[in-house]
């Protein structure tokens, strides 16, 4: 058995990841506070995140050197590759051989590999970075994919729609950490006193450009021990999401529906925006996430929100043509956030990610359905993948001609720079890429229902 070390306790997560299909931010959220020393929890959430991320390149890296293939070692033992290659290569602050003692420490509980985990990384080590990739000209998706970790299904679709330049430009940012991003709420607290309240608490914080509730913070330990967290004055939300609420653009008073709402951080926003009053109706179709909206707003002291069971496609209990604003943020396949879910890259298929728009297009029509007439429909997605963003919403522009799209230039709280953006945007659509906004991949796309025989 290993010891719940903070390199063991990897090698326990990672292991499970693969041969159970586990969610690995499940994991780290329920395995590192065991951990008492906040250091162990942050190397223990690198190596997890960043072997997951990185793995095709180490395990390319590391069949270099094996004379059997990988599949035949024990799951362990390949977490102990990989978490030793790993720190060979991408981690500077610990020394290499470090890094090899502590993993044939590790391989010690396999009697028959400490020799092999000992041999191996120790040419990787020598090797370094000095790796024959395939040729970027000749094989450019088998380049790409194995030198950024990415499936080579994904960067064929990519390549063919960016280009060679893009799709590298992408591929290295999904592979960089996840910046954290709050959304300041605004019932409790300004801005620029949660900013200093978090500095008093030894957070470093930076204020958001896009969104005027936003701060991007570092150097923090475990964020439910704060107190300004406790009492409900932020909650975790990235700034690409946090636009949302933004362009949905609620009064208060009004008739909100959230459809697929959980785990409630835009129906939060929305409800902020509101002050307050008025009515959201925030559906899911799992009724433990249902519990999740309950606890933010009453963390948050938001009164408006109203969870509701119920499957987005059916809307039990809402009325046609009855709400003044209705956001369908749609189940996707989050391509958009790779670099926030290490393991995402892995847990997707094309096959899947072609049966999606038809699910998300049922909902988008029943959601529509509930607008009033001069009312206004927000479609949203963490995807950047076209047959789920502006293919889909093309399809929707032709069968409901009473919905015409809105100017988004205007709606947004920021500035557009880029042409290509400004005139997506004066269509009403939007998409954000990681690698030219600096936020999550995110789509959004307004539309507002006009009467057609006016």
């Amino acid at each position: 058995m290993i010891k719940e070390t903070a390199r063991g306790m990897a090698v326990n997560l990672l292991t499970r990841v693969e041969v159970e299909g586990a969610y690995a931010n499940l994991l780290l959220q329920k395995n590192i506070s065991r951990l008492t020393d906040s250091r162990d929890r942050q190397f223990v959430t690198l190596l997890v995140n960043g072997v997951l991320k990185h793995r095709l390149t180490l395990d390319y890296a590391l069949r270099k050197h094996l004379s059997k293939p990988m599949s035949s070692l024990p799951h362990e033992v390949r977490a102990i590759l990989r978490i030793g290659a790993f720190q060979i290569l991408y981690v500077d602050k610990v020394p290499p051989a470090a890094a090899i003692n502590e993993s044939v420490e590790l391989a010690k509980n396999y009697p028959k590999f400490p020799g092999l985990v000992n041999v191996v990384l120790r040419k990787v080590m020598e090797k370094g970075w000095d790796i024959p990739w395939p040729d970027l000209k000749r094989e450019p998706a088998r380049y790409l994919s194995v030198r950024y970790s990415h499936p080579e299904w994904l960067i064929l679709r990519w390549l063919k729609r960016w280009g060679a330049q893009e799709t590298e430009a992408l591929c290295k940012v999904n592979n960089e950490p996840a910046q954290t991003w709050i959304r300041t709420n605004t019932l409790k607290i300004s801005r620029e006193a949660l900013k200093e309240r978090l500095i008093s608490e030894g957070i470093s914080v930076e204020l958001g450009l896009l969104v005027p509730e936003s701060l991007k913070i570092q150097d923090f330990g475990a964020l439910e021990q704060l107190a300004s967290f406790q009492e409900g004055l932020f909650t975790v939300q990235d700034e690409s999401s946090q636009l949302v609420a933004h362009v949905v653009d609620p009064k208060p008073g009004q008739s909100v529906l959230d459809t697929c709402s959980a785990p409630g951080g835009k129906s939060t926003h929305l409800a902020q925006l509101m002050q307050n009053k008025g009515e959201i109706q925030a559906f899911d179709i799992h009724n433990h996430k249902l519990e999740l909206i309950g606890q933010l707003a009453t963390k948050l002291g938001i009164t408006i929100i109203q969870p509701q069971f119920g499957d987005a496609r059916d809307l039990p209990g809402i009325r046609l043509e009855s709400q003044d604003r209705v956001l369908v943020d749609v189940p996707c396949s989050g391509l958009g956030v790779l670099r926030r879910r290490a393991d995402l890259r892995w847990q997707k298929e094309e096959q899947g990610l072609l049966e999606l728009p038809s699910l998300q297009f049922a909902i988008l029509e029943r959601a529509a359905s509930c607008v009033k007439d001069g009312g206004t429909l927000v479609y949203s997605t963490c995807t950047i993948e076209p047959e789920e963003n502006f293919e889909l919403v093309k399809k929707f522009r032709i069968a409901h001609p009473e919905f015409e799209p809105v100017n988004l230039v205007e709606d947004l709280p920021f500035k557009l720079e880029e042409k290509r953006d400004i005139q997506q945007a004066y269509k009403g659509m939007l998409q954000l890429m990681p690698h030219r906004h600096g936020t999550d991949g995110f789509f959004l796309a307004k539309f507002r229902r006009t009467n057609p025989q006016e």
